[in-house]
């Protein structure tokens, strides 16, 4: 969930636009977060140094740990650290806007660190501290009935995460308002808990979520495209089923996905609105609780 919160932090401060958000999230399906980045985040090299090290390589045909270690900046236990870290990081939003120039080596670790002050995150920040963090920037925390909400989105956005990528960041959060949706897929959840649920969004970002979610390539809003969407809706809302059964002895059922085209949602206090923008196109998540 790194990515959607640092994102959303780079563009609430200003210090990317939404242009350079989404460019850079479209490519970060073919970048890899280089190991100075990783070793910024890490708190094992500054700027100044990566960029000494980035310099050397210009002349020395060496690679980035290796020139490192003979500066005396990294140890070799350090190096293997990295490289362990470089494979699962979650840096390569912030490997991409320096890629493309829309940050430097020094901006994007003073970004960095200012975000993880203002977060309370530390080196050692697990999942549970990013998911509070999360709740907290989308205002959940605040809402009546905020463990249903709480629960029910985490969820959602694990289940984006997985099986349509992260590249994706947080956008608006809308309440008390009526949402438009070009296409959307709904579902009710009824029984103990009884809530309406909607995803959806612009022509691109609908194709782009049953593509994705189908791992096939999909052009058209087609009968097919709709069935995946709502597969997807279907297979969150039942997981969401099984773990209020499990964990809260709540039982509920679902009604069929319907699939809407110009969806025109009403999201009162108790429900809520989230604006999310993947590389392939905007979505949004509606939960109403009744």
């Amino acid at each position: 969930m790194y990515t959607q919160l640092f994102g959303h932090y780079l563009l609430n401060k200003g210090i990317i636009d939404t242009d350079e958000l989404h460019a850079a999230l479209t490519a970060m399906t073919r970048i890899k977060a280089k190991l100075g980045a990783v070793a910024i985040d890490a708190g094992y090299l500054t700027a100044e140094q990566v960029e000494e090290v980035h310099e050397a390589q210009h002349t020395a045909d060496k690679r980035f740990g290796a020139i490192a270690v003979s500066k005396g900046f990294l140890t070799e236990e350090q190096v293997f650290d990295l490289l362990a870290r470089q494979k699962n990081s979650n840096l390569v939003l912030g490997q991409a806007l320096i890629d493309f120039g829309f940050m430097t080596h020094k901006q994007f670790e003073d970004a960095l660190n200012d975000y993880k002050r203002s977060a309370s995150f530390t080196d050692g920040s697990d999942d549970e501290n990013m998911e509070r963090e999360m709740m907290h920037i989308l205002g959940v925390d605040k809402m009546e009935d905020s463990k249903f909400f709480s629960d029910y989105i985490l969820l959602f956005i694990r289940n984006l995460i997985r099986f349509l990528g992260d590249d994706f960041s947080l956008g608006k959060v809308q309440r008390n308002v009526t949402v438009s949706m070009n296409y959307a897929c709904r579902q009710e959840i009824q029984g103990d808990i009884t809530a309406s649920v909607a995803i959806g969004g612009t022509e691109s970002g609908f194709i782009g979520i049953a593509a994705r979610y189908a791992g096939e390539d999909l052009t058209e809003t087609d009968g097919y495209t709709k069935a995946c969407v709502g597969e997807l809706l279907n297979l969150q809302n039942g997981l969401f089923a099984v773990n209020m059964s499990n964990e809260q002895n709540i039982e509920l059922e679902l009604t069929p996905q319907v699939s809407e085209e110009k969806a025109m949602i009403n999201v009162p206090a108790n429900g809520i609105a989230i604006n999310l923008t993947f590389s392939f196109g905007d979505i949004k998540i509606v939960v109403v609780k009744k």
